[in-house]
This record gives structure tokens, sequence and C-alpha cells, in this order.
């Protein structure tokens, strides 16, 4: 994505964001939160607008970008190629940003090396359900790619990027859904959790970096929408799911 988007989104978050919108980032935020410690040392690859500087204050976190953003604690700093020190961090954080990267192999490889033994990567991506994928067509926004697995040599991005707001939403659902072939490639890694989540909150959370119609809802209906959303998604994931959620850990 361009700055100005995340200038966009960020401006936007502080001049009063829909309670649709904060609901579905506190719920991402607690689950980042569940599996971190302010002690610790973290880097967030990929941040965008930054808006862990709202909701981790307090967390030791260098929050980085490829640009060079006011808000960024960490500058041009590239996922797949950081230059940080190596055994350096207890978690690094990834949001939505996987999916965007030409080479993910050559992130997970990065992320190996600056992490401490027993460090942890947390994930979240977009889960190319069938849902996903309709969502998608309609809004005409991004891509769905199986044809490759997005740790194979020959795996690059921008053979199939369309614009600089592209990405391809199959790839979380590819690495995480059977895990056995990333754990095979990285037997350095173990995977700790890994949950299929978000669908009507997501939905209908009237979009973070582009805006998309919503209605608006009181917290409790809100709690209730995602309840309701859990149940569906544990019974047909590959239909309802349009995120998942993932937790690895060095060895």
């Amino acid at each position: 994505m361009k700055t100005e988007d995340f200038k966009y989104c960020r401006n936007s978050f502080e001049k009063g964001a829909t309670s649709n919108l904060i609901f579905l980032l506190n719920k991402r935020y607690s689950f980042i939160k569940e599996n971190i410690k302010a002690s610790g040392s973290g880097v967030e690859f990929g941040a965008g607008a930054g808006l862990s500087s709202y909701f981790l204050k307090g967390y030791n976190i260098l929050i980085s970008d490829f640009c060079n953003s006011d808000w960024l604690s960490g500058k041009n700093i590239d996922a797949m190629n950081s230059g940080l020190p190596s055994g350096n961090f207890d978690y690094v954080l990834v949001s939505n940003v996987i999916h965007h990267l030409d080479k993910p192999r050559l992130f997970f490889d990065e992320a190996l090396r600056i992490l401490k033994p027993g460090g942890k990567i947390i994930i979240i991506e977009p889960y190319s359900s069938l849902l996903m994928r309709i969502f998608l067509r309609i809004k005409k926004h991004e891509q769905v790619i199986n044809s490759v697995y997005p740790l194979d040599e020959e795996y690059s991005f921008k053979k199939y990027a369309k614009s600089e707001k592209d990405g391809n939403n199959a790839v979380g659902k590819m690495l995480f859904k059977k895990p056995d072939k990333f754990l095979k490639k990285y037997p350095g890694f173990e995977i700790i959790k890994k949950s299929c989540s978000e669908f009507s909150v997501f939905l209908n959370s009237g979009g973070q970096y582009s805006k998309s119609p919503y209605i608006p809802l009181p917290f409790f209906i809100l709690k209730l929408s995602d309840l309701a959303d859990k149940l569906v998604i544990s019974v047909l994931p590959g239909i309802f799911a349009l995120g998942i959620y993932v937790v690895i850990r060095k060895k």
C-alpha cells in the first residue's frame, strides 16, 4: 500500500473510528496481547498506519515498515531482509502482512534468525474461504492464487500483483490449514496456536484502509455477533472464516 493510505487510516482512527472497527481491532490486539509480554522485546513488520502505538502502549516493540512514515519507530525496514540483530527479539508481529510479501519464505528465514530461542511469531492473515473469495470479487480487491505454494523457490508475488495494494489472500490458508509442509521446511519452528476467525465482525467493521458500508452496532450486539461467528466458523470454516490467527514458536 501507499503511504497516503496509511495516513488516511491513521487520521481516520484519530478523528474517531467507528465502534464496529474498534471492536474488530480490539479483538485482534487481544489475541496479540495474549501471546506476548510487555517486558519482552518485539518487532512489528509491515505496521502500515502504526495502530500498535495505540493498542500496545507500554510494550517494548519496534513498530516498522518499508517506508519512513513519521509514526514508525523503525523506518525503511524490509520484513524479508531487516538488517536487525540476530537472536535479539522475543516476538515478531505480522498482521495482514505475509500475503503482501513477494517471497514469504524470506520472511520466515528472517524471523528464525532474529528471534531468541522460544521467541514467537504472532500472525494474523486473511483466510481464503468461499465468502472471502466472493467478497474479494465484489470489491475487486486483491487476489487468491493457489497455483504455487508460497514457500517454494519459484514463488514470487510480483509475478501476479496488479497494483501496490494487491495481495495473495490464499497464503494464510495454504500455509496453515494443513501446516505439515510448512513444518517440514522449518523444523526449527513449532505451531502452538492456530484458529480461524472473523466473519460478520469483519464484514461489518466499516473497513480500515478502505471504507465499506456497515451498520453501526452497540458493543453487546457486536459481542453477540462475535460469539455467533465463532459458532459458524467452528462448523464451516471453509465457508465463513475470513481470517486465521497463528502463533509459531522458535524451538
